[in-house]
């Protein structure tokens, strides 16, 4: 149909027009509308093996600080011994979102700077997410289990990547963080979950001096058929 059309069209222009963002606008709020889609998006896989601690900086209607989004049959277990749990105030967040802790905007910053190898892109997002797995025991049962939980966590940044596109934001993987003490400020069990991977999302500032072509350009080059 032509509204199947459109949107596979729509669809092929994010994922063709998706690049990492270099460096975030500080002020931005995300919307609590994106947000929310953004969550709907990642309760949605009930099987998932990932959940996500976030670093709210900037969204409207949330206090900045660390929140928690279990997820799937491994994120009851993620919860089960958290330091903070005291401070969910599950009846004013949206469903399934935990508050760990609140922190002044500046503190946060500065945290979330310092844990992501004192990256900047980590302080000046609207938020940045830590993916958690349940490395050991899965590990441990079957060793090869590391490379799909890997996968999982990066299959992810990729969705979350199209997500910011969509909403006219864009994101940033970061691969280098200090994991020991990210689990240590979400009071995480290190002996079972291991943070694999991180993700940021914000408004975009770019940078003149770096060059950008199209994706695939070769394709333009083709003849029509």
């Amino acid at each position: 149909s032509r509204a199947r059309g459109r949107s596979a069209g729509r669809c092929a222009a994010l994922i063709l027009g998706r690049r990492s963002a270099q460096r975030f606008d500080p002020a931005h709020v995300m919307s609590a509308a994106a947000f929310a889609r953004l969550l709907d998006v990642l309760r949605a896989d009930t099987a998932a093996r990932v959940s996500l601690l976030l670093f709210v900086h900037r969204v409207e209607g949330l206090a900045p600080g660390l929140y928690l989004l279990p997820r799937g049959p491994w994120g009851g277990r993620l919860t089960e011994g958290l330091a903070m749990a005291a401070d969910r105030q599950a009846g004013r967040l949206p469903a399934g979102l935990l508050q760990l802790q609140t922190m002044e905007p500046v503190a946060l910053r500065r945290a979330a700077r310092s844990l992501h190898c004192h990256q900047d892109i980590a302080a000046n997002a609207c938020l940045a997410f830590g993916m958690l797995a349940p490395f050991a025991p899965l590990v441990e049962a079957e060793p090869a289990a590391y490379r799909d939980l890997l996968r999982e966590a990066g299959l992810l940044g990729q969705r979350l990547y199209l997500e910011a596109e969509a909403m006219g934001l864009r994101g940033t993987g970061i691969g280098c963080f200090f994991d020991d003490p990210v689990h240590e400020a979400a009071g995480v069990d290190a002996a079972c979950f291991q943070a694999l991977y991180h993700f940021t999302i914000g408004l975009p500032v770019d940078d003149v001096r770096i060059e950008t072509t199209p994706a695939y350009p070769f394709l333009a080059e083709e003849p029509a058929a």
